[in-house]
């Protein structure tokens, strides 16, 4: 079964696919073209398809093969956009160029040669006819390069919600440079607000400055209740804004302030331990000012998996038998839709995808030879959970 679809992968379609996909930008909040071209492909290998938008000209894409029989739902998941080309190339970032092995552009592996992968995967599947039971699905999600708006409104539809598992074709390559993950950590963004109260500020005790009390929760941030976990260790805080005091020159008491600081979370902290954490820590240094310990999207629950685990399992044994060695994995520090799918929702999610090079950077690139067998990969995993 499997060699019949290995015998229809066709290592040229994907560089093409890619190239195409390249050349389509799809910088955040500007996805709608990719999804576009992206359903015209799915509908070409016979599968259902659909758009569902998330926000204005900015559409999720979906397409559905079913077997014959009823059984598990498996999806490979991909975000569409991409973060802004900046500047410093040595080639048109939209406008793919192929030089000593290497496809440069920008989206190259974050994440459109996973998605062209994906559809390498998905037409050889077509066209050798084999069959499989339950359905084998693709979800290209938007915003993921922003707050994430895209794989949270997939959540909220049941049919994916209720999804078996999830391919995500990011570029985790399971070597030294990008291993699997075993999990995720989470992120909560703190918005504290600080009320005060003005006076002159030749008579500063007359008020309660604001700027001041903001001052003394940042400086006591260290006594936050980062919880330690055996695998993943301590979560970091770090202050990313501050705004207070006047905005033109005036002698005044800051009667407000306001500041932002990002939390990392290990499994063990969730997103409302954090909030009431921080609140802990404001109100033992009994500030004059009122506090609001507020949060800002993004969120994100923290999760942990284990190599035992059925989806895990057959990308271990996809990727020995592809790689001819085992894949390296590691408890990660960072953030993808499966803290959504598996944090949130707990569907089992892996990770698997051609190695990155310079992502979110100029002269963004992959290494061609990843991609034959990356697309082998994602049909051996297809075939494997869907029999």
């Amino acid at each position: 079964m499997i060699e019949d679809v290995l015998k229809k992968l066709d290592d040229s379609y994907t560089i093409q696919l890619s190239e195409e996909m390249i050349a389509i930008p799809s910088v955040t909040g500007d996805e709608e073209a990719l999804a576009l071209y992206i359903q015209e492909k799915l509908e070409s290998y016979g599968m259902t398809s659909e758009l569902n938008y998330v926000d204005t000209g900015r559409p999720n894409v979906h397409g559905v093969m079913k077997g014959s029989k009823p059984g598990k739902r498996l999806d490979y998941n991909a975000h569409t956009d991409t973060v802004p080309a900046g500047s410093d190339w040595a080639t048109d970032p939209f406008k793919a160029v192929i030089k000593e092995g290497k496809l440069y552009g920008r989206g190259a592996c974050d994440m459109k040669t996973g998605i062209a992968c994906t559809l390498n995967m998905l037409k050889a599947i077509a066209d050798s006819g084999v069959d499989f039971n339950g359905e084998l699905s693709f979800s290209g999600v938007v915003d993921q390069e922003a707050t994430d708006i895209g794989a949270w409104a997939m959540m909220k539809q049941e049919k994916w919600r209720t999804l078996d598992g999830v391919v995500l074709t990011y570029s985790y390559c399971g070597d030294e440079t990008k291993p699997i993950p075993l999990g995720l950590t989470g992120k909560v963004l703190y918005n504290i607000n600080v009320k005060g109260q003005a006076a002159h500020g030749f008579r500063p005790h007359l008020g309660v400055n604001a700027v001041e009390d903001a001052a003394k929760i940042i400086s006591n941030l260290d006594k936050l209740n980062l919880k330690e976990h055996p695998d993943f260790g301590t979560g970091t805080v770090c202050t990313l804004k501050t705004e207070g005091g006047y905005k033109k020159y005036s002698v005044v008491v800051p009667e407000s302030a306001r500041f932002e600081v990002n939390r990392l979370l290990v499994p063990g902290e969730s997103i409302q331990y954090t909030i009431d954490d921080m609140k802990r820590m404001v109100d033992s240094l009994e500030l004059k000012s009122e506090v609001d310990v507020g949060v800002k999207p993004p969120m994100y629950e923290p999760y942990i998996c284990t190599k035992d685990e059925s989806l895990m399992m057959i990308l271990h044994r996809a990727y020995k038998t592809v790689m001819e060695k085992e894949p390296l994995y590691e408890h990660a520090y960072g953030i993808t839709n499966a803290n959504i799918f598996q944090g949130e929702q707990g569907i089992p999610c892996i990770h698997i995808g051609p190695q990155r090079g310079g992502a979110h950077q100029p002269n963004e690139h992959v290494k061609l030879e990843w991609l034959p067998p990356v697309s082998e990969m994602y049909s051996r995993i297809a075939l494997a959970y869907l029999n």
